[in-house]
Formats: C-alpha cells, structure tokens, sequence
C-alpha cells in the first residue's frame, strides 16, 4: 500500500498543505485537525498543493470544502488548490468545489511561506468507529453544499447517522 502523507508550513496568514501520495478519510481528520488549529490561530488563506496527490475520495474532499466554508464565513478567507491532476480536476468540479474553491489556482501568493520546511502531520490510520464522524461530517458538507451531491452521498450519510445512533434531523455537526 502507497505510503501517503499530509506536510505543512505556515507563514503568519497562510496555510500550506501538500498531500503526498492518497487523500482519503484515513487522514482527512489530520488535515482538519491542522486547519482548525490555524483558524483559531487567525489564518485566512490556505493553499493546498495536489502535484503529489494520486488519489482524492469523497471524504477528503469534504473535509477541503469544510475548511472552504469556513473561510467563506470569515468573510476574508480563501482556499486555493495548486496542480491538481486531470482526474482530482474533474472530482473536485463534479462535486461543485470549484464555485467555492480556485481550484486551478495560478500564481498565488505564497507569501514566503515556502522557504519554510514541510512538516509532516502525524496521522495515525483511524479505527472504523474513530472516522465515521468525520465521514459523516464530510459527506454531509458535500450534499449540503451541493443539491447534486444528494443523489450521490445520500444513503452513505444515512447509514452512518444509523451507526453514530444519530436521528436523520440532526445534521451531524
């Protein structure tokens, strides 16, 4: 199995990721884990880099579009999504990320944050009970965001909401 990791930087209002190698529910709770600290922390811009991502699933995909709808609640913030593959191109447009996200993004600012380090996120492999919640979370930002993602994510939310013993009015936030 392909080793994938999440590496970071920061300069002092902007967010770097690179996912190497999978985003997929097994580190997409790492990633949010990272973006919740620099929100808190009042960073408003965050770049992410796919030039190594081989692969994306729905649930990290949800999770970037948590961290979109943050930003867009903030009121300044802005996500961009740097070299993704054809393939995460067209994920990220059918789920309709791209009218929340710049997902070609060209020439961003990095803001020096570059001559920084990458550091690795640590991202122990979660248990089936530790991801559902952030499945459910991430899934539900999907259909929420996008009516035409309803079709797609409905019963996997349904099923999950079953699982975490949630009633189908909650909204799993």
């Amino acid at each position: 199995m392909e080793l994938s990791k999440i590496l970071v930087a920061r300069s002092a209002n902007l967010g770097f990721v690179k996912v190497a190698g999978r985003g997929s529910f097994q580190n997409s709770g790492c990633l949010k884990a990272f973006y919740q600290q620099l929100l808190k922390d009042g960073v408003t811009r965050f770049v992410v880099d796919l030039g190594a991502c081989t692969y994306l699933d729905s649930t990290f995909l949800g999770i970037l579009l948590g961290l979109g709808l943050k930003l867009k609640e903030a009121g300044e913030g802005r996500l961009h999504i740097l070299n993704a593959s054809p393939r995460n191109l067209e994920l990220l447009r059918n789920l309709g990320l791209d009218r929340l996200i710049n997902v070609d993004a060209q020439h961003v600012e990095l803001n020096g944050v570059m001559e920084k380090p990458l550091e690795e996120v640590p991202c122990p492999v979660p248990t089936r009970s530790e991801a559902a919640p952030t499945i459910l979370e991430a899934h539900t930002n999907l259909m929420e965001f996008d009516a035409r993602n309803v079709p797609k994510f409905k019963d996997v939310v349904e099923f999950l909401r079953e699982d975490l013993g949630q009633t189908a009015t909650q909204n799993g936030h």
